[in-house]
């Protein structure tokens, strides 16, 4: 690994490669741009510590909301070309934003729509039974489909 170039390396080998030059290089300001995509649960953790261990100032944007959680202590909102200062955490932003609460509460709510309802298969019908194992043999072959390693294998055949 040592000799293979950037260009060549993976999104998340790439963003663990940035994530290296950020703790070992001292600098004042750190400029993220959704920095968790292609990282992995562990990887993400590690980011977040390293930002609240860090001296310097850090702006970021992410769509990760848990992420920015984590990490804030002051939102900045752009919009329509102004510039809307929150100096406090994510969950403070969203208290003084009514707009902002009302959109996270509706993409909770389209979340919960979206989960499967669960159902006791001691209550469930036999027709829903058979519905819902024909619902997991199409899930499992569709993510067969899709899955890399099968891609490949056809590639190498």
């Amino acid at each position: 690994m040592l000799d293979r170039r950037v260009s060549l390396l993976s999104g998340g080998e790439k963003a663990r490669l940035a994530f290296c030059k950020f703790m070992v290089k001292p600098s004042i300001l750190l400029v993220l741009d959704e920095p968790t995509n292609h990282l992995d649960i562990p990887s993400k953790e590690m980011l977040e510590e390293a930002i609240l261990e860090y001296k310097g100032t850090v702006i970021t944007v992410s769509h990760d909301r848990y992420f920015i959680r984590q990490i804030v202590n002051r939102v900045v909102q752009v919009k329509d070309g102004n510039l809307q200062d929150y100096v406090g955490d994510y969950n403070y932003y969203l208290e003084k934003n009514l707009q902002a609460r009302k959109r996270e509460l509706e993409r909770e709510t389209e979340l919960e729509d979206k989960a499967p309802k669960v159902k006791a298969k001691s209550k469930m019908s036999k027709a829903e039974k058979e519905a819902r194992k024909k619902q997991k043999m199409q899930a499992f072959h569709s993510a067969k489909q899709k899955s890399k390693g099968l891609k490949n294998a056809k590639r190498w055949k």
